[in-house]
């Protein structure tokens, strides 16, 4: 079903004008437009209107050429469609005269073509390489009202050209939902025996660590902070931020608390509970006789984990000071918590093979993959409004992505072919 915009909506929409950018993609800027209308009202926990969205094919900028404008449409593409709040329509099905149409002076933008194929968006764009330089300009265009809604150049080295990609994602993000996307966020994951970073919108990863024996669980904090477990001839050791925190008994599954410290399972003789390593001696904050690991914290100073207290495995939520929580997962195995950033939501795995969210009161119980191999380790987007988890569904290992919701659960980087698990999404918002 096709959903129109309301008339209020459109008397607020104006068009953006362009202006000079910056000689590196880290500084791109163009001319905000003003008063953004909100039209797709995101709820989290159900369902939102999603819009037909046309991408035509790029357009020559100048008399340069155009590199690799067809690669830079499809991550355009992907990126949106990642997001759950668009549907991609064919571009070719348009009756379009003129391609040039809405880009250049000389060709006013036609929206009729493309109301009869039902889009309610249009992005066009036009690229111009030379040497090692790129310029982008793109453009967004609402049909339903007939206006333009963002326009928008980028220049800088031609190496950057996905970061412009994912720059112009986010401002049609902001456009319809009023808040800024997440693209070109990082998400650490582990590989074999290797660390590896990617960012979303991004068909590649690089290695930051690991690279011996037993590397496992890493994880992102503030400021892109880096922290995880390896074993030893000797036991375990802690790595934050590349270097040695802790050398000694078992350390299980870190997380960075909002101050910046980190906390982790951490075996005792009999026991293994929720320490904090701040000092030489881990400090232990859980008193359980079994088995407490997998914290997750949220702003607010709460801590959700796992515990066997019950007599299986579930999630509990308490003070991130410590002492006692209460069990908000339903009965049956529960592990792999991931905090929302609003701490509204925590995700988690069921039956160590399908990924839930729970409200961190208790109640509002949701599944969200099911029956497509065996999916674990979610983690939300700094945004809250997307989760990246593991899956076998493809017959290995994959990151994959999905709406907050469960809805557009696909591959995040499906040309890395090493294996891919445990991710963890960083907490901060990419540079907009």
């Amino acid at each position: 079903m096709l959903h129109r915009i309301p008339a209020l909506f459109a008397a607020l929409a104006l068009a953006a004008l362009f202006l000079p950018a910056a000689a590196s993609a880290q500084d791109q800027q163009g001319l905000e437009f003003q008063n953004p209308s909100v039209v797709i009202p995101v709820d989290l926990s159900g369902t939102f209107n999603r819009y037909n969205l046309a991408i035509p094919a790029f357009q020559p900028l100048g008399s340069g050429g155009t590199g690799d404008a067809d690669r830079w449409n499809r991550r355009l593409g992907l990126n949106l469609d990642m997001t759950g709040y668009f549907l991609l329509v064919d571009p070719r099905a348009s009756m379009e005269a003129n391609p040039r149409a809405g880009l250049f002076d000389d060709a006013p933008m036609d929206y009729a073509p493309w109301a009869q194929i039902g889009a309610n968006f249009v992005i066009k764009g036009a690229v111009q390489v030379s040497g090692s330089r790129a310029t982008m300009e793109m453009r967004l265009f609402d049909v339903s009202t007939g206006t333009q809604r963002i326009a928008k150049r980028y220049t800088g080295p031609l190496k950057e050209a996905r970061q412009m990609i994912n720059k112009f994602t986010n401002e049609v993000i902001l456009a319809v939902t009023g808040e800024p996307g997440v693209f070109g966020s990082k998400i650490i994951f582990l590989s074999g025996e290797s660390v590896m970073m990617t960012e979303l919108g991004s068909d590649e990863a690089f290695g930051v660590g690991g690279g011996g024996f037993g590397v496992m669980h890493p994880t992102l904090g503030r400021g892109n902070r880096t922290a995880w477990t390896r074993r030893t001839r000797k036991g375990c050791e802690l790595v934050v931020d590349g270097k040695v925190a802790y050398s000694g008994e078992l350390v299980i599954a870190p997380a960075f608390m909002p101050d910046g410290t980190v906390a982790a399972g951490f075996s005792g003789n009999t026991s293994t509970n929720i320490a904090v390593f701040e000092g030489r001696r881990p400090r232990v904050i859980t008193h359980g006789s079994g088995i407490e690991i997998s914290p997750t914290f949220s702003a607010d100073g709460r801590m959700a984990y796992v515990s066997d207290q019950g007599g299986s495995a579930g999630i509990y939520v308490g003070s991130a000071s410590g002492g006692g929580g209460t069990r908000i997962s339903p009965g049956g195995k529960a592990t792999d918590p991931s905090f929302s950033p609003k701490g509204d939501k925590i995700a988690f795995v069921v039956r160590e093979r399908d990924v839930a969210v729970v409200d961190a009161g208790g109640g509002g119980y949701t599944q969200l993959t099911g029956g497509q191999g065996l999916n674990r380790h979610p983690s939300f987007s700094p945004d809250g409004r997307m989760i990246v988890f593991s899956s076998t569904r493809g017959g290995r290992s994959q990151l994959y992505v999905m709406a907050a919701n469960g809805d557009r659960q696909q591959p995040l980087i499906p040309e890395f072919t090493g294996s891919q698990s445990l991710p963890s999404w960083s907490p901060d918002m990419p540079e907009q």
